[in-house]
This record gives structure tokens, sequence and C-alpha cells, in this order.
């Protein structure tokens, strides 16, 4: 976490140095977004929880030879399913919140429409309360990475809206002395689609 936000500010600097000296056309963005987010795969998280839902903030940097950097923040929320509570280990309100830090490059298709294509690394913290101890909650920390688009269309100058897809890895820490339980339990695979609105300045 500490590496991701090191290199973005250091992207930040290098671009507005240069910006300052070359008089380049730098944009900058912020993001508000909902997200919806299916666990796939044969892993814990798929065959025992339902679709993610929830929210998310970001911010990018794009630079004229549309080329740039970006960072997401999200929260999440889910339910264990009904029948899969015993399963779960007496589990339920399982939360994940998801920092992403990506390279992105964007392609001008018309004056209002762009696409932009992402890739970059993730992190994650997953808890989820004990039923019967509602102040207690087993807590995980995961890494991975993830891979995207997003489609974008312009309302009025700096305002736009856009529908995004998305396809996050997820290596968590769970142990295990059996190699495929170990899998099963610590690694996951999520789809994910967000709309959102974007502001440029």
């Amino acid at each position: 976490m500490r590496i991701f936000t090191f290199l973005f500010l250091v992207f930040s600097i290098t671009v507005f140095s240069q910006k300052n000296r070359n008089q380049l056309d730098v944009v900058s963005n912020i993001e508000a977004k909902v997200i919806a987010m299916k666990p796939i795969g044969n892993n814990s998280l798929a065959k025992n929880l339902m679709p993610f839902y929830g929210f998310g903030f970001g911010g990018n940097l794009m630079t004229p030879i549309n080329f740039g950097i970006g960072l997401d923040y999200s929260q999440l929320f889910s339910n264990v399913h009904y029948d899969q509570k015993n399963l779960y280990g007496n589990l339920g309100s399982p939360r994940i919140t998801q920092i992403d830090a990506f390279l992105t490059h964007r392609e001008n298709i018309s004056e209002d429409f762009m696409v932009e294509e992402m890739a970059g690394f993730s992190f994650y913290r997953y808890s989820s309360l004990y039923i019967d101890e509602k102040n207690r909650s087993l807590k995980d920390q995961a890494m991975g990475f993830n891979l995207g688009g997003k489609a974008i269309y312009t309302l009025d100058g700096p305002q736009q809206v856009f529908v995004a897809g998305k396809i996050n890895f997820y290596y968590g820490n769970t142990y295990n002395e059996n190699p495929e339980i170990k899998k099963y339990y610590s690694n996951s695979t999520f789809l994910s689609l967000s709309l959102g609105y974007r502001y440029n300045f």
C-alpha cells in the first residue's frame, strides 16, 4: 500500500514539474461510482458469498500522450448464502475494502466519446463478523492485480459519465498444510461492473 502511494506521488510530482517547464496539458480528474462485483471460480468466496455491492472514489492523471496513472478506493458489502453459513465458519456480513493503483491508456473515439484501458495492482482488506459474537470479526489482507476497461461519455465541459468493467485477482493469506485447501480459501477472482461520474479539472 505504501509503495502504491509513493509511486502515485512521484508520478504526480514529475508530471506537474514537466507541465511547469513545458506547458504540457496534463488532465486530472476525480470520480465517484457505484459497483457490483461477483467472485467467480472454485473458491470459498465464490461458492459461499452473494455478489458484492458498494461504492467507490478515484482519481486519475492523464498526460498529452494519452497515458496516465490512477488510484481507486472502494467499499463493497455482501452476505453469506443462507445454506452456506455453517460451511463458511459461522460468519456473516462480509466486507471488502479495495484499493487499485493502475496505469491507464486513453483512446479518443470521437469528440464526446472515449475508452480507457487499465492494468495495475490491488490491495484488499477483508472482514467478516462472527454471527454469535458481534463484537469480533475475522480479518484478512490480500494482494493481487487488476485489468479493465472504461467507456466514457462527455456531458458538458468537464463533466463525464462512464461505465467500467474490471477483473481483479485476489491472493490471500489463509494458512493450511494442504495446498488445495489453502488455495480454495485464499484465492479468488472478481468480475465487476461500475457506473460513475467524473469531473475533470
